[in-house]
């Protein structure tokens, strides 16, 4: 089953990014949040795993898992192994998005997608801490990896549906470890990535589409 998609914020996703205004007084916010745009303004590829986790007020939620290939310029590669495989893949162009077990490949252009994965281009520099985000405060909730910070984002007016963003990360690396998306209905969509590898080399032709022989295609206008 393909994981519901709530919202989005322009990929200019990730996040797609941090504030306008941070927190009143705090300048460790401020220094945090230049440390985290240093970093990954300057990673060219990143390969990790990941648990996606979505779902709604009063219902369990789904999970699925995998591992995810960023490189620069726009290109990712998302692959879902549990609890069935699917491929989720982008050129910068075009995303295309197969079930091996249906043997069906959805297709479509980036800049008219309102996909959840998108936003992720902001680990590799697509975006601007500062700008993409109206607000930012520690978060209320606790991390999920002991010793880890958690920032709060307020998205601007274009991210429609979507309230807030939060950010985890490991302080001493500055990295990354995982993403929340929660939506104003209360929808709400986790990322956790470990094994993370930065700048490992990342081969290109790993976003070159080659799924079925004769898929049944949708989209592409």
């Amino acid at each position: 089953m393909r994981p519901q998609i709530i919202g989005w914020i322009p990929v200019g996703l990730i996040l797609a990014c941090l504030p306008g205004l941070l927190e009143a007084g705090d300048p460790r916010i401020d220094a945090d949040v230049a440390a985290l745009q240093r970093k990954y303004s300057g990673i060219r590829d990143l390969q990790m795993n990941f648990v996606q986790s979505y779902g709604w007020p009063g219902r369990q939620p789904r999970t699925e898992s995998g591992q995810v290939f960023l490189s620069r310029p726009g290109l990712m590669r998302w692959e879902y192994r549990e609890p069935e495989e699917k491929l989720f893949l982008s050129d910068g162009e075009t995303i295309h998005f197969y079930l091996p077990d249906r043997k069906q490949v959805q297709k479509s252009r980036v800049g008219r997608s309102r996909d959840r994965r998108l936003p992720f281009m902001f680990l590799l520099g697509r975006g601007d801490l500062k700008r993409d985000f109206s607000r930012i405060e520690w978060a209320r909730e606790k991390p999920f990896f002991a010793g880890n910070k958690v920032l709060a984002a307020t998205p601007g007016k274009a991210a429609g549906p979507l309230a807030e963003v939060l950010m985890e990360y490991d302080p001493g690396q500055m990295q990354l470890q995982r993403v929340a998306l929660i939506d104003r209905g209360g929808a709400r969509n986790d990322f956790i990535f470990t094994n993370i590898r930065e700048n490992a080399g990342v081969s290109k032709n790993l976003f070159e589409f080659r799924g079925a022989a004769d898929p049944e295609a949708v989209g592409l206008p």
